[in-house]
């Protein structure tokens, strides 16, 4: 464990923010996937790479967050302690939920319905009758703030029954492939009753078991200091074998997919989505692995652009919902290929948020110790 701060997870969360924004926009023009917005296209190309981009970054992206959140719960817990600990939790993670869920969300519904149906509406009417109804309320992407704020109940129970800290190695390259595959097998038993796609409270918890244990294993990982254990060789290893299960994984696509349908592969009894699970897995311990070794070794040095950018991600990752629909609304008249749509919804939505979140959010007082 360490006191100091590792400047290249600063990178490594900036990185994970934009693919966040960018895997929504690759929903919205033709990958697989759940969105507000989306928009038909005759373009197969379009289908096939926004599918597999999207089916690679879903693989590690979320998980890797819950493990960079959870690598910095217990110091956080030690430093602060119980109570003050959960007041800076429902500070920092509660009440974007509670903003995102009664403003923002019914915010996008605004938009769609204003922009898209041409409705004539007064927002504060709209916003109104939508509280007041219950109505286009949701956690539209900060399920993931949610799901980490119940992480944190769960940790702040179990550390306060069980005090000791948890000793162990950084595993070795057995025990990795045994957690891969015990990983796989799980999600594989979950999606038989919960499919990805399929959302509780805005959560798809086909996708929870390596959100949990990864979660786990970020806490584990800052007891025992695994970030400066791992090997360049390890992760180069399992790396390389992630990138050679995205030809597999195509080729399964290719082979298992139904009538240009991959609900096989999302749940169910079906050998498709064993597959999926288990690559998923692959995918994301090797990526992980690769990130933090290659930044380490090659990034850890201060940059005020990329620490500010950092402390800009938390508040990009919940206002680029509502800035990402309006974009995708304002240039649905645009006639131009869906590559050419994604990126400028991508690049649009990166540059605007960033910006907001540096010069104007994260400058208001009320707003500073939420973000």
């Amino acid at each position: 464990m360490t006191s100091k701060r590792i400047y290249y997870i600063d990178k490594i969360k900036v990185l994970l923010c934009l693919m966040v924004i960018s895997i929504h926009a690759s929903v919205c023009y033709g990958g697989s996937g759940s969105w507000y917005y989306t928009e038909s296209t005759s373009s197969m190309t379009a289908k096939v790479v926004f599918t597999i981009f999207n089916a690679v970054v879903q693989s590690f992206s979320m998980g890797f967050f819950f493990f960079i959140s959870a690598y910095f719960t217990p110091r956080s817990f030690n430093k602060k302690g119980t109570l003050k600990f959960l007041k800076d939790r429902f500070l920092r993670l509660g009440i974007p939920v509670i903003i995102f869920y009664f403003i923002l969300n019914p915010t996008i519904s605004y938009t769609l319905l204003t922009i898209l149906y041409k409705k004539n509406l007064s927002y504060l009417s709209f916003l109104y009758h939508s509280i007041s109804n219950l109505k286009n309320l949701g956690f539209g992407p900060l399920w993931f703030v949610t799901a980490l704020l119940i992480f944190s109940l769960f940790y702040v129970g179990i550390k306060n029954l069980f005090k000791n800290k948890i000793s162990i190695p950084f595993p070795n390259n057995k025990i990795i492939f045994s957690f891969i595959i015990f990983l796989g097998l799980l999600s594989f038993l979950t999606r038989l009753v919960c499919p990805t796609g399929v959302e509780i409270l805005g959560m798809q918890l086909g996708y929870f078991p390596q959100y949990i244990f990864l979660f786990t294993l970020g806490i584990i990982a800052y007891e025992n200091n695994w970030l400066n254990e791992i090997k360049s060789s390890c992760a180069n290893l399992w790396f390389n074998i992630a990138i050679a299960s995205i030809f597999i994984l195509v080729i399964t696509l290719l082979l298992g997919a139904n009538s240009n349908s991959v609900d096989d592969f999302l749940g169910g009894l079906h050998w498709q989505s064993f597959i999926y699970a288990a690559w998923e897995q692959f995918m994301c311990v090797g990526v992980c692995l690769k990130f933090i070794t290659s930044f380490r070794d090659k990034f850890n040095t201060y940059s005020s652009f990329w620490s500010s950018m950092a402390l800009s991600s938390y508040p990009v990752y919940i206002i680029h919902a509502p800035i990402s629909v309006l974009i995708e609304c304002l240039i649905i008249g645009f006639s131009v290929h869906p590559f050419i749509k994604f990126s400028i919804v991508v690049t649009s939505v990166s540059v605007i948020c960033f910006s907001l979140s540096h010069y104007v959010l994260r400058r208001l007082p009320l707003l500073k110790k939420i973000l």
